[in-house]
């Protein structure tokens, strides 16, 4: 069942935002069958994970989501996540030849890009859900957003401590992927640019960014997004103190005015 926290927190971060989807909960899991095991959820046996992150921000109930490696057609987010080891393939960066001049290109892409697969599989499925649909407790918590939403997201990560974002590595490649991978590998919160995979098969527009948190700064990011909001609520509000001046063409004259 769904927890009554997460369903708050996941109102009112989406109206802090004015957030056209939901945010996404992301559970991994170490054995398949554990996925499989999820009742309410859809079992998908052709998927990816932008996919499933699409399904279940814009579908609600019909967007809880499970797969496997056998239901996961891409292959960069099956090792991004650990859900198998990296391919060699892959890793020499064989994959990455149509973004790149050459194979020295190729390698030294792949090498900047966060795999948990690079040190063996570690899971055996997936589920993702809306944050206040999520059955269990999230891994890592997904939302996609605008420049200016994410600059909202970003005032609230720093009021308590001061703290920034520091050390961004945007790749352009697995970019969902790999901010879910490094979330579970300690990060706290993940600001990447979606990718062409994302955008292909996830049907993310032009202006969005992605953002990943930890569950664990989720209350506080909330909480520093709350107290922000008097002087930076979204949308942001334009500084329209001052004369308007129209050309004097423009302007109305003399008896005009009568």
């Amino acid at each position: 069942m769904p927890d009554v926290g997460r369903t708050k927190q996941a109102k009112e971060f989406r109206t802090l935002l004015n957030l056209g989807s939901y945010p996404v909960g992301v559970k991994l899991y170490e054995r398949a069958s554990e996925a499989a095991d999820v009742k309410c959820a859809n079992p998908l046996r052709s998927t990816a994970v932008c996919h499933m992150l699409a399904l279940s921000r814009h579908y609600r109930e019909d967007g809880i989501c499970t797969s496997t490696a056998q239901g996961m057609k891409c292959l960069w987010g099956l090792a991004s996540l650990g859900i198998i080891r990296s391919p060699e393939r892959l890793v020499k960066g064989e994959l990455n030849r149509p973004f790149t001049k050459d194979d020295e290109a190729a390698k030294a892409l792949q090498d900047s890009i966060f795999m948990l697969g690079n040190e063996g599989a570690r899971y055996g499925g997936l589920l993702t859900a809306p944050l206040d649909l999520m059955p269990v407790i999230p891994d890592v918590i997904v939302a996609y957003l605008t420049p200016g939403q994410a600059l909202k997201v970003l005032l609230g990560y720093e009021y308590a401590e001061g703290k920034v974002l520091r050390n961004a590595t945007i790749a352009a490649q697995s970019s969902v992927c790999s901010a879910i991978a490094k979330v579970i590998s300690g990060d706290d919160i993940v600001l990447d640019i979606p990718c062409v995979g994302d955008r292909t098969w996830g049907l993310v527009t032009d202006d969005q960014l992605v953002m990943a948190f930890s569950p664990h700064i989720f209350d506080k990011l909330i909480e520093g997004m709350r107290a922000t909001d008097g002087f930076s609520s979204h949308p942001f509000k334009p500084f329209l103190n001052w004369p308007v001046l129209f050309p004097p063409s423009m302007e109305p004259r003399g008896k005009e005015l009568e």
